[in-house]
């Protein structure tokens, strides 16, 4: 069973053992995610999400530094976040897993509204 919970800005998912954290970010527009991203926690990752881009930043933020493990549907969750930006609005991903950086060069090579820095 999915669990997700919601407070404030902050949403936190669980299933069994596994589990993801998404927080904002201080000092900047963006969100830092803690955990896996997966089937067990896409509904909470694709809210994260949704709120991000509702920002009026130019750069939204994601710090994946203390995720160990994201899928190839939680990555297209990402690309398609970056998608729907315009405006040259962009996502700066921070210190993601590195199949991250494989998926998207793979499914998305052309993809300008993400940027990927180590």
């Amino acid at each position: 069973m999915d669990v997700s919970v919601e407070a404030g800005d902050s949403v936190a998912s669980w299933c069994g053992g596994i589990r993801l954290e998404v927080y904002p970010l201080m000092g900047r527009p963006g969100v830092r995610a803690i955990g896996e991203i997966g089937l067990d926690t896409r509904t909470a990752w694709r809210e994260a999400l949704a709120r991000l881009v509702r920002s009026s930043a130019d750069r939204l933020h994601v710090d994946l530094s203390r995720v160990t493990f994201i899928d190839v549907a939680g990555v297209t969750d990402l690309a398609v976040a970056a998608q729907s930006l315009s405006g040259g609005r962009r996502i700066v991903v921070h210190r993601p897993p590195p199949q991250l950086a494989r998926v998207l060069a793979v499914c998305w090579p052309e993809l300008g509204g993400i940027e990927v820095t180590p």
